[in-house]
């Protein structure tokens, strides 16, 4: 029985998307993103799912797009402006998929295990946050096919590291390793191997237990502040902060504090 290229189960209120395609290095093919457009549609129209975690199985995380499957360029595509506008429909583009994940104010967690190359790579960092084994490590070597990565590898790696590592992943060529990842702000946190998959479940338990309306603004604020100058985006914060003061959520947890506290006086 040939087994699913990209396996999905819901428990707990999060959502925990598994590539499983490891003989192919986890190879991103047309079954993997459809499935992973699936698991983003579930997150943000469900009330009940609170988080998406997305994780992979074998020792590669992922090897980027398939270019033997559907989402290659057409053959048929011979001038810049032909492979703009198969770009534009989102054909091989994860552009879409990234968007959608940076609009959700959920939380979505990527979780890397092994090596993470190409548009893998470029679409974890539409992520809230990038958790790693020892084992990882990153890649974009797009320029070597005498290409460039075009799912956000120069336009969300640059707001993410800065240009100076964006040249020394895209330009140069040059994989990075967990340590090194976590140093420069790629990834958030490089946990154990041994209950890898467990441990990122756990976190995104964490992030399901805070108060959605918050995250979701908070999202929302540290977003737009990357864009924003100085006074634009302490406007933004209070604007932010002022709707969530009047809010149920923080009167009933300021409340629930203030009766913690009142038990522990008598």
């Amino acid at each position: 029985m040939t087994q699913p290229e990209i396996v999905i189960s819901e428990d707990g209120g999060i959502i925990h998307v598994a590539f499983n395609r490891p003989e192919k290095y986890n190879a991103i093919s047309m079954e993997m993103l459809e499935g992973l457009h699936d698991a983003t549609a579930r997150l943000r129209d469900r009330d009940d799912l609170r988080a998406l975690l997305l994780t992979a199985n074998g020792k590669y995380f992922s090897a980027g797009i398939d270019l033997n499957s559907a989402l290659a360029p057409d053959a048929t595509i011979t001038s810049p402006s032909k492979f703009r506008r198969w770009y534009r429909k989102g054909a091989g583009s994860l552009h879409g998929l990234g968007d959608e994940w940076e609009a959700i104010e959920k939380p979505i967690v990527v979780a890397f295990q092994g090596p993470c190359l190409g548009g893998a790579l470029e679409l974890s960092l539409c992520a809230d946050f990038r958790l790693a084994t020892a084992a990882a490590r990153f890649g974009l070597p797009e320029i070597a096919l005498g290409a460039l990565p075009g799912s956000g590898g120069t336009s969300r790696l640059v707001r993410l590291v800065g240009p100076h590592w964006a040249r020394w992943l895209v330009l140069a060529n040059r994989q990075i390793e967990a340590e090194r990842a976590l140093g420069i702000g790629l990834i958030h946190e490089i946990l154990g191997e041994q209950d890898f998959v467990e441990d990122a479940l756990a976190f995104c338990k964490s992030l399901c237990a805070l108060p959605p309306e918050a995250f979701a603004a908070g999202k929302l604020a540290i977003e737009l502040a990357a864009d924003l100058d100085r006074a634009q985006g302490r406007n933004l914060e209070r604007m932010a902060v002022s709707g969530l003061f009047v809010g149920a959520e923080y009167q009933e947890t300021m409340r629930a504090m203030q009766e913690k506290l009142a038990a522990k006086k008598r």
